[in-house]
């Protein structure tokens, strides 16, 4: 029985020279978060080839050599070029979920997606427009990648909503440092901890959460944990937090971050 992977592979040979695995089949190969071996789809930079069943074929005209790489010896689209290939067939949700992936994971940089993306920039072709605006929110060296869908999925709820968008991953704790925590309004004193448990927790997870939560609480923070479900299922709740007796945006004195 023939494998996704060999199948693949064939239609790279079949199509000929100037062909790459690319797109969904790229991001499967590269490891890229949320795809998994099935599509079978490559891009080539050949004006005539031979039309095969086995698969989809995309036509570019730019397919440079330092677009390219190999993943089990099939020749692939390097990652920065697939998720922009990518961008131009999905979803944004999804498109802005796998960069940030990518980002979180040390696989791509900011600068590596907009060299491509620049590169690839002509009239009419779908997805630059996606890709320079989720570039432009991720400029900078205060950019931290959401880790999760679920914090991505967070972040989406929060900019809907026209609320402050909050700091991410602060470490916490001044000369003792207590952790790392999802999100954080440092002028409010607050902290927001996303709880990605869908159902029942261990019971040593659930106090060891409670003993971090004690002693941010005691170093002058407050603490919201947010759940899968009410970020799934139950957006409005997640909003309703921004409506509780929060102290003023401008403390002047919020508690301190960790210094290393």
């Amino acid at each position: 029985m023939r494998t996704w992977h060999q199948d693949l592979s064939a239609l790279t040979l079949a199509v000929g020279r100037g062909t790459a695995a690319s797109h969904r089949s790229a991001a499967a190969l590269l490891g890229i978060r949320g795809f998994a071996p099935g599509v079978v789809e490559v891009t080539t930079s050949r004006p005539r080839y031979r039309r095969t069943p086995a698969g989809r074929v995309h036509r570019s005209r730019l397919l440079p050599g330092d677009h390219l790489t190999v993943v089990q010896g099939i020749v692939t689209t390097r990652v920065a070029r697939t998720l922009v290939d990518l961008a131009g067939v999905l979803p944004a949700g999804r498109i802005e979920r796998a960069v940030d992936g990518c980002l979180s994971d040390g696989i791509v940089t900011v600068d590596a997606l907009r060299h491509v993306t620049d590169q690839l920039a002509a009239r009419g072709r779908t997805g630059i427009a996606l890709m320079r605006g989720l570039l432009a929110e991720r400029s900078g060296s205060g950019y931290v990648a959401a880790t999760s869908e679920l914090e991505a999925r967070f972040l989406r709820i929060v900019r809907r909503a026209g609320l402050p968008e909050p700091v991410r991953q602060l470490n916490v704790g001044g000369r003792a440092w207590i952790g790392r925590v999802d999100f954080a309004y440092p002028g409010a004193c607050v902290l927001i901890e996303l709880d990605g448990r869908r159902y029942h927790s261990a019971k040593l997870d659930l106090e060891s959460d409670r003993l971090r939560d004690n002693r941010l609480v005691a170093a002058g923070w407050r603490v919201m944990r947010v759940t899968w479900d009410q970020v799934h299922r139950h957006p409005d709740e997640v909003v309703s937090l921004y409506a509780g007796p929060w102290p003023t945006w401008s403390s002047p004195t919020p508690p301190p971050a960790a210094t290393s």
